[in-house]
């Protein structure tokens, strides 16, 4: 396929890639139907997944590439990167995960990459969104990784990090801040995990005394022996739901002057953990992907990025997966 030539210059375009664990296999499908249809991407803002898939290929990696890998992955492989300790802040202190990181992303910095990319963590201690773009871009994926209550948090300056996903499932705000004028997004984020489920579970244990939890529990002398190792990994789980259930109900699709498609892969009932569906969610992706494809080439060809365009500027235009 010929490259296209844009009118007027072409605008700077993003993508901003949400967190959902395996689901997140989603934005290789995605990123597929977008090399194909020659729409280059200059901008990358990842959660979590997201993150670790845009800046693989920040990092120069072909998608052919990515996804080739992504199907070869095997359970032998992810268990090969835990590394269990101390349940204090979490049950596996994910320096393997970091060294597979630095492999994946050749050991390279931020300045180093291709594309401009940002890595969104959160800031478990103050619930704040944490925007990673210097340093070594596996340290920022181990932190925006780090599930709260598994995996260790890392500290960074001043910051106590955890996966970005609890405070920002899909950065669309972060792409447009990075510069982004037009963004793609995709959101794996589902239901399936019952999170809501967490939430309401861990207000209600909240509301119980104390003594009353121990006697719930049936084993107070057991707990009393654990009692030094687990109550810090416990209130960053807490802690993390709380956050979740803040920011779940606050919407930032990003500034006035952007254009934004927002995209919803079919991929509801893949739960986090179910790494073998790989192939399932790249299809998913492909399939989402491929429906806009045409508007965003047909915006960049008119080369008019203000009002009137026909797409809805400031605001996310949904595209689901079960859209034909």
């Amino acid at each position: 396929m010929e490259a296209r030539h844009y009118t007027r210059g072409r605008p700077r375009i993003g993508l901003a890639l949400g967190g959902g664990g395996a689901r997140g296999y989603a934005h290789l499908g995605v990123l597929k139907a977008l090399q194909e249809a020659n729409i280059p991407i200059d901008v990358i803002a990842g959660t979590s997944m997201g993150a670790v898939v845009g800046a693989a290929y920040a990092t120069g990696y072909q998608v052919e590439e990515l996804v080739d890998m992504a199907l070869q992955m095997r359970w032998r492989q992810l268990f090969g990167m835990a590394d269990p300790t101390l349940p204090r802040q979490g049950v596996i202190a994910g320096n393997r995960l970091e060294r597979y990181f630095e492999t994946l992303t050749q050991g390279r910095d931020f300045n180093q990459l291709e594309k401009t990319l940002v890595v969104v963590a959160t800031d478990i201690t103050t619930g704040e969104e944490v925007r990673l773009n210097s340093g070594p871009v596996a340290r920022a994926l181990r932190a925006s990784t780090a599930v709260p209550g598994v995996f260790c948090p890392v500290r960074l300056g001043r910051h106590l990090l955890v996966d970005g996903s609890v405070t920002t499932p899909v950065p669309v705000a972060v792409a447009a801040d990075a510069g982004a004028e037009v963004v793609v997004a995709v959101d794996v984020c589902s239901p399936v995990d019952r999170t809501d489920v967490l939430v309401r579970a861990w207000k209600w244990l909240k509301e119980i005394p104390l003594r009353q939890t121990y006697c719930l529990a049936g084993v107070p002398g057991f707990l009393h022996f654990l009692k030094p190792g687990l109550p810090e990994s416990i209130n960053i789980v807490g802690r993390s739901l709380e956050l979740y259930d803040r920011y779940m109900k606050v919407s930032s699709p990003g500034t006035p002057s952007m254009h934004c498609w927002l995209l919803k892969p079919a991929v509801e009932n893949v739960r986090w953990y179910e790494f073998h569906r790989v192939r399932e969610c790249i299809q998913a992706g492909e399939a989402v992907g491929r429906q806009v494809v045409d508007q965003v080439n047909i915006l960049l060809e008119k080369g008019d990025f203000g009002e009137g365009t026909g797409h809805e500027t400031g605001r996310a235009k949904k595209v689901t997966g079960g859209e034909r």
